[in-house]
């Protein structure tokens, strides 16, 4: 806890509960959200550019939803996003100023990352936070495009900055001042 406020403050004021776009509805999570989460968290294509590997069973995901929603507060503001009233992804500070974004396979491309983190940008504007980053695979173009689109600019590059899985993976850093 020590690093992580020598590296943030933490965010001010009150979270909102709901962000409305004109296509997406960004909420908090529920433990309800798990089966949702789960087709999203065992598909190998959208979990070849997450933070880890695909997920092996429904617990691994329920206790990764449970530590969302209690990760909630000054160092965390993490939205599921839905289109349609249909949980496509999740958007949000995980570890704050880290951004984290992830939308299903099936919407990919039609530019609902891009909203959602637009939205997000503009909100976590009002929280008092100066800047965030993003750390992204260099493959993963779309999370690229979409985070370069609402204001994001590239700050760093680093080889094998993780493991996934069985495979070492470089990093692109960015960084969006607010």
């Amino acid at each position: 806890m020590a690093l992580r406020k020598a590296v943030s403050p933490g965010l001010k004021g009150e979270p909102a509960e709901e962000l409305r776009t004109e296509r997406l509805v960004l909420r908090r999570a529920r433990p309800d959200d798990a089966e949702a989460l789960h087709r999203l968290f065992t598909d190998e294509e959208t979990m070849r550019s997450w933070s880890t590997t695909v997920h092996d069973t429904m617990f691994e995901t329920q206790e990764w939803l449970r530590g969302m929603i209690e990760a909630a507060g000054p160092h965390s503001d993490d939205f599921i996003v839905e289109k349609d009233g249909e949980l496509i992804g999740k958007c949000g500070l995980w570890d704050v100023p880290e951004i984290g974004m992830m939308i299903r396979r099936e919407d990919w491309g039609q530019g609902y990352a891009t909203e959602a983190l637009a939205a997000y940008r503009d909100y976590i504007r009002t929280r008092g936070l100066r800047y965030m980053f993003a750390d992204v695979d260099p493959a993963n173009v779309g999370s690229l495009k979409a985070l370069e689109k609402v204001g994001f600019t590239r700050s760093g590059y680093k080889e094998k900055a993780m493991r996934h899985g069985d495979r070492w993976v470089d990093s692109v850093y960015l960084r969006i001042d607010l």
